[in-house]
C-alpha cells in the first residue's frame, strides 16, 4: 500500500498509469484486474484514457471504448473507473487499484467497497493526489508515513523542478492565489 502526495503537474497520472501497466503484465495470478479511479468517471477518461491506451500499446490485445478498458496480450485487464458509481465496482475483484485525487473521494468508498476487492486476492492499493485540505487523505498520510509496511512519498513544486521557480514565484504572487492554495 502506498500514499503519494504530489504537486499540481507533478506527472502522477502518467506514473500511476504505467504502474498499474507493469504491475498487470508481472502479474501470474489467472485474470487480472487492475482499477485506475478518480472523482468521476469523465474525469478518469479525461487525464488518464489516452496514457492508458498509449503507454500499454504494444502491450494490448483488445480495447474497449465504451468501458475505458484495455485488454493486454497476456489476459490482464486495466480499467477506468468513477468514484461518482460505487456500484459499478461491487462485485469485482482487483490486484491492484490507484485511487486519484484520494481527497476528493467519499471517505466510505475505499473501507466499504474498495477494500472487499482486494482482499481475496491480496491486492494493493496507491492512494495519490495533491493535498487539499484536512480530510481522509491527509488522515491517511498521517498514518502512513511512520508505517514500515506503508511506501510513502510527497513531491513539492518547490523541490522537484519540475515547475521552474520563476514560474512558482509568479504563482506565489499572483493576486488570485492565496498562501494556502500555493502551499497546496
Amino acid at each position: 500500500f502506498s500514499v503519494v502526495v504530489c504537486h499540481r503537474r507533478f506527472g502522477k497520472t502518467v506514473m500511476a498509469v504505467n504502474d498499474l501497466i507493469d504491475k498487470a503484465i508481472q502479474c501470474r495470478k489467472p485474470f487480472p484486474k487492475y482499477a485506475y479511479l478518480a472523482p468521476f468517471r469523465e474525469q478518469a477518461k479525461s487525464i488518464a484514457w489516452q496514457y492508458l491506451k498509449y503507454y500499454a500499446s504494444p502491450l494490448i490485445d483488445k480495447v474497449m471504448e465504451s468501458e475505458l478498458s484495455v485488454l493486454l496480450k497476456n489476459g490482464a485487464l486495466i480499467r477506468l473507473y468513477g468514484a461518482d458509481n460505487p456500484d459499478a465496482l461491487r462485485g469485482n475483484y482487483f490486484d491492484g487499484v490507484v485511487i486519484d485525487e484520494y481527497a476528493q473521494i467519499h471517505p466510505m468508498l475505499y473501507g466499504e467497497v474498495i477494500a472487499a476487492t482486494l482482499a481475496d486476492r491480496k491486492g494493493w492499493c496507491v492512494f495519490m493526489g495533491t493535498p487539499k485540505g484536512k480530510n481522509q487523505f491527509y488522515e491517511i498520510w498521517e498514518k502512513a508515513k511512520d508505517n514500515a509496511n506503508w511506501f510513502t512519498m510527497m513531491a513539492k513544486a518547490s523541490d522537484t523542478g519540475i515547475i521552474d521557480a520563476e514560474e512558482l514565484e509568479l504563482l506565489r504572487t499572483n493576486p488570485g492565489t492565496d498562501a494556502e492554495t500555493y502551499q497546496q
